[in-house]
C-alpha cells in the first residue's frame, strides 16, 4: 500500500509483549462491563458490525453523554486523545450520537463514551512460484521456490456506552473494516461509526 514506514499512527508493531501489556492496562475503560455485557445480552451481529446491548436495560432513559478521551493503539503503545485519530473518532462519534438524538453535555451525563481503535496487518497469499524439472521429454518433479502476497490492513473500532451511577457497561459496539491510505483514515473511521450506531436505537420524541 502506497504509504510511507511510519506515516500511520496505528500501523501496529510486533514486539507483542510490551505492545500487549500496554493494551490491557489503558483499555480497561473500554472493555469494562465487556463480561457483564456478554453473559447478559442478545449479540446482533450484521457482516463485519457487533451490538452488545445489556440485558434488561431500557436504552430509552439515556439522553445525554459525554464522550471520554478517545484511545488509540499506536506504533509506540495505547495512547489516549492521539492527535491524529483522535480528534477523527471524538467528531465520528458526535455524529452518530447526534443523529440518534442525543445530547452532548459538558456536567454530568447518563452516558460516559469509551472507544478504542486497533489496527493489524493480515498477511495473504497471493501466488506460489514452481520451478519445474525435466527428465528427458516429461515433468520429474515441482518444487515451491517464492511466494508472492500482501499484507491487507484492518481496524477496529470498539465504543462502549458507560452509565456512571453503576460504572457499568449498557450497550457495546464493534465495527471492523479494510483500511485504506492514511489519508482516508477520516472516511474509514466515519463509515465504521456509521455502520455501527445504525444497530443503537433511536430516542422517540
Amino acid at each position: 500500500m502506497d504509504e510511507e514506514e511510519g506515516s500511520d499512527p496505528i500501523r501496529p508493531r510486533h514486539d507483542a509483549g510490551s505492545r500487549h501489556s500496554k493494551f490491557w492496562k489503558g483499555a480497561h475503560a473500554v472493555v469494562r462491563g465487556l463480561t457483564f455485557l456478554l453473559s447478559t445480552s442478545a449479540v446482533a451481529l450484521a457482516a463485519n458490525v457487533g451490538a452488545f446491548p445489556a440485558n434488561g436495560v431500557d436504552l430509552s432513559v439515556y439522553k445525554t453523554y459525554k464522550v471520554l478521551p478517545p484511545k488509540v493503539m499506536t506504533r509506540s503503545g495505547l495512547q489516549e486523545d492521539e492527535p491524529t485519530i483522535g480528534p477523527l473518532i471524538r467528531e465520528a462519534l458526535r455524529k452518530g450520537l447526534s443523529a440518534k438524538g442525543l445530547a452532548e453535555v459538558t456536567g454530568q451525563a447518563d452516558l460516559e463514551i469509551a472507544s478504542l481503535v486497533t489496527a493489524v496487518s493480515i498477511p495473504q497469499l497471493e501466488a506460489l512460484i514452481y520451478s519445474w524439472t525435466y527428465e528427458g521429454t516429461s515433468i520429474a518433479g515441482t518444487a515451491p521456490i517464492a511466494s508472492i502476497g500482501r499484507y491487507n490492513r484492518e481496524g477496529t473500532l470498539y465504543v462502549n456506552f458507560i452509565d456512571p451511577r453503576s460504572n457499568k457497561g449498557v450497550w457495546l459496539g464493534i465495527s471492523t473494516r479494510a483500511l485504506g491510505k492514511p489519508s482516508n483514515r477520516e472516511k474509514d473511521i466515519n463509515k465504521a461509526a456509521e455502520a455501527m450506531f445504525k444497530k443503537y436505537p433511536a430516542l422517540t420524541k
